[in-house]
This record gives structure tokens, C-alpha cells and sequence, in this order.
């Protein structure tokens, strides 16, 4: 892609790209796809940011979205679990990012007791 070209390969504008890439996949239906995206972006976001950064979190948090958009609950609540530990120690509490993993993260974990419990 011309990001790459321009960037290189480990840049945080590539993972930027990818991450809306895996965003629009999403969106459109095909969250494998998504996975393959985003899996990417947090790739490169780890390798250039670390482990707790607010890129890394968004990362996570599309994987999770992705993975309960194909049914996956326990995959998808431990990337939102991830990604709401990193908001919450990069932003606090009452970060918009950080409360809004944080309802995602609620809204399954219901689903999923409704689901396990007859």
C-alpha cells in the first residue's frame, strides 16, 4: 500500500491504516477479515508503542468487537477485558474510552451468564 511505501512497514500511521481498515471490514460484515486487519495493527502498535498504550487498547478493543460480531463471547470479552485495563491505566475511570469498554465488557458477560445459565 502507499502508507507503506511512504512509512515503512512499522510505522504508526501503517497500524492507523490497518486499524481502520479492520474498522471498515467490521462494518461491512466480514469480521474475519477485521481480525486479519486488526491483528496487524496491534501487531505493529505493540512492537512500536509497548504493551499499554491507548493504540494497543483500540486494537484490542476492534478485535473484541470483531470476535463477538462472529459469536465468539469468550474471545471477545478477553480483548475487551485487555483493552479496558490499558484505558484504565493510561486514562482513569471516567474516560470515555475506558467506559465504554467497560459497557461492552458488562453487556457480554450478561449475555453470557443468560447464555450458560438455563
Amino acid at each position: 500500500s502507499i502508507v507503506r511505501e511512504v512509512y515503512g512497514e512499522k510505522h504508526p500511521h501503517v497500524a492507523t491504516t490497518l486499524r481502520n481498515l479492520g474498522l471498515a471490514w467490521c462494518a461491512l460484515g466480514d469480521a474475519k477479515k477485521a481480525i486479519r486487519y486488526s491483528e496487524q495493527a496491534l501487531s505493529i502498535d505493540k512492537e512500536v508503542y509497548g504493551d499499554r498504550h491507548p493504540d494497543v487498547a483500540r486494537d484490542l478493543n476492534n478485535l473484541g468487537a470483531a470476535w463477538n460480531a462472529l459469536g465468539d463471547a469468550k474471545k471477545a470479552i478477553a480483548y475487551f477485558q485487555e483493552a479496558y485495563e490499558i484505558f484504565r491505566e493510561v486514562y482513569g475511570d471516567e474516560h470515555p474510552d475506558t467506559m465504554n469498554t467497560e459497557k461492552w465488557l458488562n453487556s457480554l458477560r450478561n449475555k453470557k451468564k443468560s447464555r450458560d445459565c438455563p
